[in-house]
C-alpha cells in the first residue's frame, strides 16, 4: 500500500511538471504584457516563500564561472556600456567584402581579410582594411587605382559579416553567437535575434557581462523585463564585441528540472504498465 501511494504521489509530481516544459517553449512574442506582469508578481511571491534558501540575487552570480561553462573566452579587453549610439562598422579578420570597379571586370572581385589584416588585391598588393569603414575602404581603393585609371568609379559591399561577435545565453529561444553588423549591438536588438526570453526565464535578474584581460570579467545588471514590457530604455545597455548578456531561470524552473528527471521514467514506467483485469464479463 505504501509503494503505491508513493507510486502515485511520483506520478503527479511528473504530471505537475508538464506545464513547465510546455511553458520553456514559449516566448515574450506570444504573451500579453499585462497577463506577463501579474505572472511575473505571482512567480516571484511562489518563489520568495517556496525556495528562499536559495540565493537570488544578481550579485551572487559569478560571472566568470557563467562564462566558463559556456564556453566563451574570458580574455577580451573591458568596455565602457552606455545608452544607444548610432553605430557604423568597422572591418576586422575575417570579413568579405565585395568590391566592384566600373568597366574593369579584372578588378573586380570578392576578398576575405586575413589573419594579417590585409586583402590581396589584383594588381595593387595588400591593403591593410582592419578598422576602416566602408567609405573610408572605397576612398583608399580609388586611391590606389588612380595610378592605373581616370576616375575609377569603385563600389564597395560587405557579403560577410565574421568579425564582431556578442553571445546570448540561457532562458532565450536561440542561444549561442550573435555577428554584429555594426561597432555595438543593443541588449534589445541581442534579445530580438536570439528569439526572446522564454517563460521560464528570470527576467528582473539578467545580467549583462564583459570580460577582461584581467580575467575577472565585469557586470551589470539589466531588468529585461522592464526593458521588453515597460519599455524602460535605460535597461538598453549598448554591447560591445565579445559582452555576454546571461538570462537567468527562475527558480520555479530550477527546481522542476531537477525533479522533471527522476519524475518523469516513473510517469513513463506507470503509463505503460499491464492493465490486469478481474471478475467476469
Amino acid at each position: 500500500m505504501k509503494r503505491l501511494t508513493l507510486l502515485r504521489l511520483i506520478i503527479i509530481v511528473g504530471l505537475l511538471c508538464l506545464p513547465l516544459s510546455v511553458a520553456s517553449a514559449q516566448n515574450y512574442a506570444n504573451t500579453n504584457p499585462n497577463q506577463l506582469v501579474s505572472e511575473t508578481a505571482a512567480e516571484t511571491s511562489v518563489q520568495d516563500d517556496t525556495v528562499s534558501s536559495v540565493k537570488t540575487t544578481s550579485e551572487e552570480i559569478d560571472p566568470d564561472k557563467i562564462l566558463a561553462e559556456a564556453g566563451i573566452p574570458n580574455n577580451l579587453a573591458m568596455a565602457n556600456n552606455s545608452l544607444e549610439t548610432p553605430s557604423t562598422y568597422t572591418f576586422g579578420i575575417n570579413d568579405v567584402i565585395d568590391i566592384a570597379v566600373a568597366r574593369h571586370p579584372e578588378l573586380t572581385g570578392q576578398y576575405a581579410i586575413n589573419n594579417e589584416g590585409n586583402i590581396q588585391y589584383e594588381f595593387v598588393g595588400d591593403v591593410p582594411l582592419v578598422g576602416k569603414t566602408k567609405k573610408e575602404t572605397t576612398e583608399i581603393v580609388k586611391k590606389l587605382l588612380s595610378k592605373y585609371i581616370i576616375s575609377p568609379d569603385v563600389t564597395i559591399k560587405i557579403s560577410g559579416y565574421n568579425s564582431k561577435v556578442v553571445y546570448v545565453i540561457g532562458e532565450v529561444a536561440g542561444p549561442g553567437k550573435i555577428y554584429m553588423r555594426g561597432d555595438t549591438i543593443t541588449v534589445r536588438e541581442a534579445l530580438v535575434q536570439s528569439g526572446l526570453p522564454l517563460l521560464s526565464a528570470n527576467t528582473p535578474k539578467g545580467s549583462l557581462i564583459t570580460p577582461s584581460m584581467s580575467g575577472k570579467a565585469a557586470q551589470r545588471n539589466v531588468n529585461i523585463h522592464k526593458l521588453l514590457i515597460e519599455g524602460d530604455l535605460r535597461e538598453n545597455l549598448v554591447m560591445k564585441p565579445g559582452d555576454t548578456l546571461y538570462v537567468p531561470p527562475t527558480l520555479m524552473a530550477k527546481a522542476m528540472r531537477v525533479i522533471q528527471p527522476v519524475a518523469t521514467p516513473v510517469g513513463t514506467a506507470a503509463g505503460t504498465a499491464r492493465t490486469v483485469y478481474t471478475g467476469g464479463f
